[in-house]
């Protein structure tokens, strides 16, 4: 038995935009920038920012203070076109809670962006 695997430009292919709004993971891609370009709505639920507070401040300004140095640090290596896997750092909601955050980041130099998913 051969599996055929559907063309992803098909009719009835997996929609990527799909998977990215529903799931409860925080999916993001960001630029080289420092600032967010796409968020998923699990990004907002969490961190309980609206999407327009979320795209006008970097990225780092959400990173818990503490970890914020070696946030960035950990940033340059992502910047040099190394794969980021299981980073953990703190974010901080809007109300003032901490956040635990799991971090694989695979970065895009052509495009200077960074596309991440946390737990």
């Amino acid at each position: 038995m051969t599996l055929k695997k559907e063309n992803p430009d098909s009719e009835g292919a997996y929609h990527f935009d799909n998977f990215f709004n529903i799931s409860d993971d925080f999916i993001c891609i960001a630029g080289f920038d420092g600032y967010f370009k796409r968020i998923n709505p699990a990004v907002s639920k969490l961190l309980g920012f609206t999407d327009e507070e979320l795209y006008a401040r970097p990225v780092i300004s959400f990173v818990y203070e503490a970890d914020r140095k070696n946030t960035m640090e950990t940033r340059e290596q992502i910047y040099n076109n190394k794969p980021l896997l299981n980073f953990e750092n703190r974010y901080l909601t809007k109300s003032g809670e901490i956040v635990w955050l799991s971090w694989t980041s695979m970065p895009l130099d052509s495009e200077k962006l960074v596309y991440a998913i946390a737990k």
